[in-house]
């Protein structure tokens, strides 16, 4: 992207369209992983416990993209 034709998005726009999502992502990974080794509830699920983490990780990922600063 060109910063001298299109600007700089401020940092306030990266963390109010970046953060919630990546939070959701975290969440929503950390639970199936947690329900996927039976902490929450009594079944086991060989499926979540693939993808909870996997999911979890990209909400780290993406966190960590839109808290990093850029110069």
């Amino acid at each position: 992207m060109d910063q001298d034709r299109y600007g700089v998005r401020p940092r306030w726009q990266r963390l109010l369209f970046g953060l919630p999502p990546a939070i959701a992502l975290l969440l929503v990974g950390g639970y199936w992983t947690l329900l996927s080794w039976g902490v929450i509830g009594d079944e086991t699920s060989n499926t979540f416990s693939l993808i909870g983490p996997i999911v979890a990780g990209f909400g780290v990922a993406l966190g960590w993209v839109v808290l990093q600063r850029r110069p």
